[in-house]
């Protein structure tokens, strides 16, 4: 029987981590511990978690550790979990419906199979509208990998599970000075080896906070150019369509400019040359109006 682990990375989160902590204990099933890894929190969330640890209502691990970002946060609770477990990631302003263990770790057992890396449900709005990609509706079960989903319905938010032997192997990549990277970048890295089973089945609900990484968008990303590239070299797959390609490869050099980022054969990160030369002016172009975004 694999293990469910519910992994919560949190940063000065503290009431909605309460709030979490609510909604868990209303779920059907217990059978789950919660990995809490606080990436550097001033705001009393420590002193609260060893509280609920101490009500002993459901299995709760803290780990505390310096702030580097959701990322890092994640390789931290990848490098503490055993073999033979599944992680669900849910955030801290995000919650389960009532069935929504329950509903995973079915879905866990299902699909435990070798090629399998990870399993992806929907969430809704607080509204009871389903979080859905911009081409079209999820409403069967597929097996696949991040590329060909995105293609066939689009990239959007929901909640992402992985099979602990994934996790040993892909995390997140981590570089001095930043803190955040594409959230998908293990899906799209995994793509070789294992695939993701998609699920039209709603466990939960996203409610995105003002101050949130939803929220902050463009300049989030802006300030982490070393992540961004590589997150665009992995969209600058041939899995990708090529519209799709070019965006990435534009955005590419406009990150490396933005971020005066020292590459000694930039022309190398692209995956042919076509596509690097096709891509240079827009990036360019490009560069100087993420710079008026940078400073305003």
């Amino acid at each position: 029987m694999t293990e469910l682990i519910v992994v919560t990375p949190t940063y000065n989160r503290k009431e909605l981590i309460e709030r979490l902590y609510k909604n868990l204990l209303n779920q059907s099933s217990y059978n789950f511990k919660w990995l809490i890894i606080d990436d550097g929190s001033t705001d009393g969330t420590e002193a609260y978690v060893q509280e609920i640890i101490e009500s002993n209502q459901i299995v709760i691990e803290y780990h505390y550790k310096t702030n580097g970002g959701k990322g890092k946060a994640l390789n931290y609770a990848f490098e503490l979990v055993e073999n033979d477990t599944f992680l669900l990631i849910v955030d801290s302003d995000d919650t389960l419906l009532y069935d929504g263990v329950n509903k995973v770790k079915k879905s866990v057992e299902e699909f435990a199979k070798e090629n399998i890396g990870a399993i992806f449900f929907l969430y809704e709005f607080t509204d009871g509208k389903k979080i859905l990609g911009s081409k079209k509706e999820l409403n069967t079960t597929i097996v696949s990998n991040r590329y060909e989903y995105n293609n066939l319905y689009g990239q959007h938010d929901g909640c992402i599970g992985y099979y602990s032997h994934v996790v040993k192997k892909y995390k997140y990549p981590e570089f001095d000075n930043e803190t955040y990277i594409g959230p998908t970048v293990i899906q799209l890295a995994m793509s070789q080896e294992f695939n993701i089973v998609f699920t039209p089945q709603v466990i939960g609900v996203a409610e995105y906070q003002p101050n949130g990484l939803t929220k902050k968008g463009r300049k989030l990303r802006i300030n982490n150019p070393k992540g961004m590239v590589y997150y665009a070299e992995l969209q600058m797959s041939s899995k990708n369509k090529f519209l799709v390609r070019l965006k990435y490869a534009i955005s590419v050099w406009a990150y490396l400019q933005l971020g005066e980022l020292s590459v000694a054969k930039p022309i190398q990160l692209f995956p042919n040359k076509k596509l690097a030369l096709l891509s240079y002016l827009p990036g360019m172009v490009l560069s100087k109006r993420w710079k008026q975004i940078k400073n305003s």
